[in-house]
């Protein structure tokens, strides 16, 4: 039976002797009616929250439920792909040992090969230095060799030389100067030099003198020519290591200068002669004609 507050307060009861205060009845009932709809709306209020209590249960529930099955997904979809990243990571480690032997296999084939072309090109270049240092040392001991054969030659033609002019020397000191100034005299005191004779005389020392120069150049040039063709022709030996004896350029040189100083020697007239040209009345120079 539902009993409300009004039904509380307007309750009456039948009176009796030595009954209950009426006053104090009617009190208590006006206070528990006032009770009575405080613990009504109190329970209006609680079925209002277990209302939206449940409704909010079942909300949770349903994301509960998502949430799981969410969860569930996310299981199986993270088992799934641990499987598939275990599977690729095993593929590419399998590849990456591969590729490792492959690469490191290639990079000891090209170590190898730059290490033998390196070796190979040292030793090429140690065989080129060493050849270029033979060929400098060979080249060294020839320029030694030209240069000792060459001090050998010029110290052989500095002694040819002081030959030669001892040589000359012995031969100037054969010469009488002492019977040609005697000479001299006597076609003085003959009245040998006349104008006509001077004159002669100058024509004649003009032409002696001229063809003594070219004497002299014609001999230097001899002297200069044969030297070159010695020093270039010691060298030639020298270059194909073949070194045969060379003549001494004194013989060569002594013969015509000593041919020469005969020459001119011989050319020198004795006092006899002199003194025959002298009767004859010519003069003293015509003897060199």
């Amino acid at each position: 039976m539902k009993i409300t507050s009004k039904e509380i307060s307007d309750k009456t009861f039948e009176k009796n002797f030595r009954g209950y205060d009426k006053d104090e009845v009617t009190a208590y009932l006006n206070v528990l009616a006032g009770e009575w709809d405080r613990i009504q709306a109190e329970k209006s209020d609680l079925e209002k929250r277990l209302e939206i209590s449940e409704k909010e249960a079942n909300k949770l529930k349903q994301v509960e439920e998502s949430l799981f099955r969410t969860l569930k997904t996310a299981e199986d979809t993270g088992a799934s792909i641990i499987e598939e990243a275990n599977f690729a990571a095993e593929e590419i480690m399998n590849e990456a040992h591969q590729n490792a032997g492959s690469i490191l296999n290639e990079a000891q084939s090209k170590s190898k090969n730059l290490i033998e072309s390196a070796e190979a090109k040292g030793k090429e270049i140690m065989e080129n230095l060493k050849a270029d240092v033979s060929n400098l040392v060979e080249s060294y001991e020839t320029l030694l060799k030209q240069r000792d054969l060459i001090i050998k030659n010029l110290k052989a033609i500095s002694e040819d030389i002081e030959n030669n002019i001892s040589v000359s020397k012995e031969s100037f000191k054969k010469i009488n100067i002492q019977t040609h100034a005697d000479v001299v005299n006597q076609l003085s005191k003959a009245n040998a030099f006349t104008i006509a004779n001077i004159q002669e005389f100058q024509k004649e020392e003009e032409m002696t003198a001229s063809h003594s120069q070219q004497e002299e150049i014609t001999a230097e040039s001899h002297e200069d020519i044969s030297v070159e063709s010695e020093i270039q022709t010691e060298e030639d030996v020298v270059i194909e290591n073949q070194i045969p004896e060379i003549d001494s350029p004194a013989e060569k040189e002594e013969e015509p200068q000593e041919s020469g100083i005969e020459e001119n020697i011989q050319k020198i007239p004795s006092e006899e002669e002199i003194k025959s040209k002298t009767n004859k009345g010519g003069s003293f120079f015509d003897q060199f004609d």
